[in-house]
C-alpha cells in the first residue's frame, strides 16, 4: 500500500542519514585492559598524536550534526501533521544511533587515555556529548507526544470534513495534553507549527472532497451537491474554531494552566481564505440561479 511504501520510505532515508564516527584505526584500543596499558599509550607521542586526531575528528562529526539539527527546517507549506511525527521519528534515529555509539568500548578507550593524558580535547567532548545527549533526549520526548495525536488525526487523512467533525474536540485536547505536559515540544512556536499542519490537512480533505480526488470541477458537478460540500467544509472549519476558543477560555481560567497564546492569524488565516473562496461559489451560483429564470420570461 501507498502507507508502507512511504513507511519504508521514511525508514530507509533515516538510515541513509545516520552518521559513524571514524574507525580509531592506527592505535588498537580494543585490546587495552588495565591503567598499565592505557598509561603506556599516553606516554607515547605518536600514538597520542594519533588518538588526538581521531578525536578531532569525532568532535567535528559532532559539531556537524548539531549544526544541521539547529538549521530552520524547509518544509513544503501545505504538509500535515503526520510529517512532524515523521521528523522527529528521523531525529531520535539519527541520534540514538551517535549516542549508541558514544557509549561503544572504542570511544570509551579514547577517552581513557586522553584523560589519562591530561588532554584539552576532554573538555570540548563532554559539552558535545552533554548535547547530543539532549538532543537524542527531546526527539524520543517529542515523539512520544506526538504519537498520542496519530489516532486523531487519521480522520484529517482518511475521512472527509463531515466525518471529521466528531474528532476535532478529542484532536484539539491531545494537542492541548501536549503543550501542558511535554518538557521540549511546548514552545509556542512549536505548538503554532503543529496547528498551521492539522489546519493544512484539513483544506487538503477539503479540496479532495469538492473535487471527489481532483476528478470533478465546480462545473461538473450536480450544482445542489456541489453547494452541500462547500457548506460542509465551512462548517469544518466553524467547528474547528469554536473548539480551539472552548479549549483557550478553558485554558484561560483555569489557574496553573499554560494559555493557548499562539498566533491565530497564522494558524486559521489559510483556512478562512479558503472559507471565502468557498462562499464566492456558492455566492455565483446562487446570482446565476436567479437570473436563470430571466430566460424563460416571455417579456420582450
Amino acid at each position: 500500500s501507498k502507507e508502507c511504501v512511504l513507511y519504508r520510505l521514511g525508514a530507509q532515508e533515516s538510515i541513509n542519514e545516520r552518521v559513524l564516527l571514524k574507525p580509531c584505526d592506527k592505535v588498537d584500543v580494543s585490546h587495552l585492559q588495565n591503567a598499565a596499558d592505557y598509561a603506556s599509550i599516553a606516554s607515547n607521542n605518536e600514538s597520542l598524536q594519533s588518538i588526538e586526531d581521531t578525536m578531532k575528528t569525532w568532535i567535528k562529526q559532532m559539531e556537524q550534526v548539531l549544526a544541521e539539527s539547529e538549521q530552520i527546517r524547509r518544509e513544503a507549506d501545505n504538509i500535515g501533521p503526520r510529517a512532524e511525527l515523521e521528523y522527529w521519528k528521523k531525529r531520535m534515529t539519527k541520534f540514538n544511533f551517535l549516542l549508541d555509539q558514544i557509549k561503544g568500548a572504542d570511544v570509551k578507550g579514547v577517552l581513557t587515555i586522553l584523560q589519562t593524558a591530561k588532554s584539552k580535547l576532554i573538555q570540548q567532548w563532554k559539552l558535545l556529548d552533554g548535547k547530543i545527549t539532549d538532543a537524542a533526549n527531546e526527539a524520543k520526548d517529542n515523539v512520544r507526544y506526538l504519537y498520542t495525536l496519530e489516532k486523531f488525526c487519521e480522520p484529517l487523512y482518511n475521512s472527509d470534513p463531515v466525518g471529521m467533525l466528531d474528532s476535532i474536540p478529542g484532536l484539539i485536547n491531545a494537542v492541548r495534553m501536549i503543550h501542558s505536559i511535554s518538557r521540549y515540544y511546548n514552545t509556542s512556536e512549536r505548538m503554532t507549527s503543529l496547528f498551521v499542519k492539522i489546519t493544512n490537512q484539513m483544506i487538503t480533505t477539503c479540496k479532495n472532497y469538492v473535487t471527489n480526488n481532483y476528478t470533478e470541477t465546480i462545473w461538473s458537478q450536480e450544482q445542489s451537491i456541489l453547494i452541500s460540500k462547500l457548506r460542509d467544509c465551512i462548517k469544518l472549519n466553524d467547528e474547528y474554531q469554536r473548539n480551539f476558543q472552548l479549549t483557550k477560555t478553558k485554558l484561560a481560567q483555569t489557574p496553573n494552566e499554560r494559555p493557548f497564546d499562539f498566533s491565530e492569524m497564522y494558524i486559521f488565516g489559510k483556512f478562512d481564505s479558503f472559507q471565502r473562496r468557498c462562499e464566492k461559489i456558492i455566492d455565483m451560483f446562487t446570482t446565476m440561479n436567479m437570473y436563470q429564470h430571466l430566460q424563460d420570461s416571455k417579456i420582450e
